[in-house]
C-alpha cells in the first residue's frame, strides 16, 4: 500500500516507528512547520520531522496543509490510505477523502468517550479503570467517524496523565499496525459510533488544574494525577501559589477541619482537610520553584495554626 503519515507530536513516534517495523513505510510523512517554544521561543524542530529523518523517510512541513499547491503534491503520491496520529491540525473532507481509502485516526480513548484534543486527563479524572485507543475513519465532525479497531488498556491506580501517554502513545502504534494489516488484507470493516453515549475532551486549560478543597480527597487526587506533569494541581497558600504534584487519601477520623485548613505538617507531608476524609501532600513545587518533598518545605517554612490552602 501507498501510505501518508500524518504527525506531529512525540505521541506520534511509536506508531511512525511501528509501521516501519511491520513493512507499512509511508511514501510520504506530513508534520507541522518547526516551532518557537520555551520562555526564549527558541526554534525547535518537530520531533517527527527528526525520527522521520532517522528512518530515511521523505518529510514535509507545509504552513498549510491544504493549501492547493501542497495538495497537488499529496495527491501525486497516489495513497491508498492516510495515517493521522497527533497531527494537531483538523482536516477538511478535500484532504482526508484524498487516499483512496480516506485517512484513519488513532485517538486515546475508546470512543464515543472524550472525543476531543485531551482524552488522557478526564480519563484519569473521572476515575475511570480503563481506557484505550481507537482507530477510526475521518469524516466529518470531530473525532466522530466509524470504528475499526479498539485497543482496551487498564489505567493504573497510580497512573498520571504523563505515565498514561506514554502507554498509550505505545498502544496506538501497535493499533495503527493491526489497523493497516486489516485494510491490506481487505478484511477492513467499520461500525458507526452510538453519538448518544459520546462525551468531549477539550483542551486542558491552566485553570481545569485548580484545586477545590471542598471536593473529596478522592476526587482532589484523581485531579493531581490527571494535571501531571501540566498543568500541575493549583493552590494558593496566602499569597503564594503552589503546585501539588503528589499526594494520599487518608481517612479523617475527627472531621472536624475547615475544607483547605491544614491539619498537620511534617517529615510525613501535609494533611489538608478536605469534603471528606484527608488529602496528604507528599510532593509540591512552590511558584518559581523547584520540585521538593512536602517535608523539605516544611522544614524552611513554619505554619501558622490557621494556615488554609484555597
Amino acid at each position: 500500500m501507498k501510505i501518508l503519515f500524518f504527525g506531529t507530536s512525540d505521541y506520534a513516534l511509536p506508531s511512525l516507528r511501528a509501521m516501519v517495523e511491520a513493512g507499512f513505510v509511508p511514501q510520504l510523512v506530513v508534520t507541522k512547520p518547526d516551532s518557537p517554544r520555551g520562555r526564549g521561543r527558541k526554534i525547535y524542530p518537530q520531533e517527527v520531522r527528526l525520527e522521520s529523518e532517522q528512518l530515511g523517510l521523505d518529510c514535509a512541513q507545509p504552513k498549510d496543509v491544504h493549501d492547493p499547491e501542497f495538495m497537488k503534491k499529496l495527491a501525486a503520491v497516489g495513497a491508498d490510505i492516510g495515517v493521522v496520529v497527533s497531527y494537531g491540525v483538523i482536516m477538511k473532507p478535500e484532504l482526508y477523502d484524498l487516499p483512496a481509502k480516506g485517512c484513519i485516526n488513532a485517538h486515546a480513548s475508546l470512543l464515543p468517550l472524550y472525543r476531543g484534543a485531551a482524552p488522557i486527563q478526564p480519563a484519569i479524572r473521572d476515575g475511570r479503570d480503563e481506557t484505550g485507543v481507537t482507530i477510526f475513519r475521518l469524516a466529518d465532525g470531530i473525532d466522530t467517524g466509524d470504528i475499526l479497531l479498539a485497543e482496551k488498556h487498564p489505567i493504573d491506580p497510580k497512573a498520571t496523565a504523563g505515565s498514561l501517554y506514554k502507554e498509550l502513545s505505545e498502544l496506538s502504534g501497535k493499533a495503527v499496525v493491526k489497523a493497516l494489516q486489516r485494510i491490506d488484507a481487505g478484511k477492513d470493516t467499520y461500525t458507526p459510533q452510538d453519538h448518544a453515549k459520546a462525551t468531549v475532551a477539550p483542551k486542558i486549560e491552566k485553570a481545569d488544574g485548580i484545586i477545590d478543597w471542598s471536593k473529596t480527597a478522592e476526587e482532589i487526587e484523581l485531579l493531581v494525577r490527571a494535571m501531571s506533569p501540566k498543568p500541575g494541581g493549583q493552590t494558593r497558600l496566602g499569597s503564594r501559589r503552589f503546585i501539588v504534584m503528589e499526594g494520599e487519601v487518608e481517612p479523617d477520623y475527627y472531621g472536624l477541619g475547615v475544607t483547605g485548613a491544614i491539619q498537620s505538617a511534617g517529615e510525613e507531608g501535609i494533611r489538608v482537610c478536605t469534603g471528606k476524609e484527608l488529602y496528604r501532600i507528599t510532593t509540591i513545587k512552590p511558584e518559581n520553584g523547584r520540585r521538593m518533598t512536602a517535608g523539605e518545605w516544611v522544614r524552611g517554612h513554619p505554619l501558622p495554626p490557621d494556615a488554609r490552602f484555597g
